[in-house]
């Protein structure tokens, strides 16, 4: 991977190639994705993920996230009508778990 920052800006530590997930949340919806690879500092943490594919990971998020959310409406439509408002289907939370 061409422009990988092998020395930490944050502690001046040499980084180390290492797997990563990285986690999303945007209306409403989390998303997470493993297995993507940048420079970690061992020293503080600090990760760095190359432009090109960072770039990649937040298309592909951002256009799961906003199918999910139309997903989300149409099913909330289809509970209002399945279920009385006494009988609250509505979730506590959705999590969108994308795995390599």
């Amino acid at each position: 991977m061409k422009g990988l920052i092998i020395v930490c800006h944050e502690c001046g530590a040499k980084t180390e190639l290492r797997l990563i997930r990285i986690q999303f949340e945007r209306k409403g919806v989390r998303a997470a994705m493993t297995g993507i690879p940048a420079m970690v500092c061992p020293r503080c943490g600090t990760e760095y993920v190359p432009a090109e594919i960072a770039g990649d990971v937040i298309d592909t998020v951002s256009r799961t996230i906003d199918q999910t959310e139309a997903l989300l409406k149409r099913t909330e439509a289809h509970r209002r009508t399945l279920a009385p408002p006494q009988h609250a289907l509505r979730p506590e939370r959705l999590e969108l778990v994308l795995v390599s």
